[in-house]
């Protein structure tokens, strides 16, 4: 049964990052993979990296899917993005140190 948040919940669901590049994955996968190796990155960069995984295509190519791919995904807000000497350089925005596991009482 379809329930009325269904369609957002399919729309804005968590991003994937895959652990591995796979040639035969559709061009987000392989593009977000990509710039998790790279943790902060600017579509060139991210498409250079795709060139060093699959150098049978373009470079030209590969950057233009990771500046397409990059924008969707930041204006959908599942990535971040920081304006750098004015390019914006693109990230995950993943935790990389453990919180100390403490909170503040509520009450």
């Amino acid at each position: 049964m379809k329930t009325p948040d269904q369609d957002f919940i399919n729309e804005y669901k968590p991003l994937h990052v895959p652990h591995e590049y796979d040639p035969n994955s559709c061009t987000q996968s392989n593009v977000v993979y990509a710039l998790a190796q790279l943790k902060e990155a600017t579509a060139d960069e991210v498409g250079f990296k795709l060139s060093l995984l699959a150098p049978e295509t373009s470079l030209m190519t590969h950057q233009k899917n990771a500046e397409d791919v990059l924008n969707y995904l930041f204006n959908k807000g599942l990535i971040k993005a920081i304006n750098k000497n004015g390019q914006l350089n693109y990230n995950l925005s993943k935790i990389e140190t453990a919180n100390s596991g403490k909170a503040d009482e509520l009450l």
